[in-house]
């Protein structure tokens, strides 16, 4: 039953989310292939006819979710350095720990595999991944960049370039590591370190 006062768009969105947080939690659990709609539907707590008013199929709930986790990507990084004054140094060990806490989250690393898996017959989604995921976080870290450059607290050229480097120094071998299941905890003093030497080593090529 609808809350006292909710409209049908309200019940709707909520029945999407609803969805779709199941839906996560069975394809990270089994992968795409061995989930069902009917499993994602119990999960859910909804019924099958339900997941068929929101989603064609289960190929299109997969891509929702994909690009539901994606979007949530870069939009936490956006909100880490929203309205935030921060100097290069300051700015960069509070990016590279956000993409690396974001990087190595289950969900994210979950993702990631299944994109893998799934790519060789579903080639669109790789594409997806990259478009939605990838390219946008790259964007969200070159426009940073190139305020610290046009202030003349760092020297770039090219900004979309510099945060690519950026994000594979902050990467290290940490996001290979859980992604092959390879990574143990504590994982936030690892992130801490990797994060630390990318940021030494960036700064010390882009000092002005």
């Amino acid at each position: 039953m609808s809350p006292p006062g909710a409209s049908a768009a309200d019940t709707s969105s909520a029945k999407r989310r609803q969805i779709l947080d199941g839906a996560r939690q069975v394809f990270s659990e089994l992968g795409y292939e061995r989930a069902s709609v009917d499993q994602i539907a119990a999960r859910a707590g909804v019924s099958k006819a339900t997941v068929y008013n929101h989603f064609q199929d289960k190929k299109a709930l997969f891509f929702a979710a994909v690009v539901e986790n994606c979007e949530g990507f870069s939009h936490g990084l956006d909100r880490c350095l929203a309205g935030r004054a921060l100097d290069p140094e300051e700015g960069l060990r509070t990016i590279g720990e956000q993409i690396l806490s974001m990087s190595l989250s289950p969900p994210v690393a979950s993702l990631y595999r299944q994109t893998i898996a799934e790519a060789g017959r579903m080639p669109e989604l790789g594409r997806l991944v990259y478009e939605r995921g990838t390219l946008a976080l790259q964007e969200a870290v070159a426009s940073q960049l190139r305020r610290w450059s046009d202030s003349g607290a760092l020297r770039i050229e090219d900004a979309r370039s510099a945060a690519i480097a950026f994000i594979a120094l902050c990467g290290g071998d940490l996001t290979i590591r859980m992604r092959l299941g390879a990574l143990d905890p504590p994982v936030e003093p690892l992130i801490r370190e990797t994060v630390e030497r990318a940021v030494s080593i960036f700064v010390r090529a882009h000092r002005p």
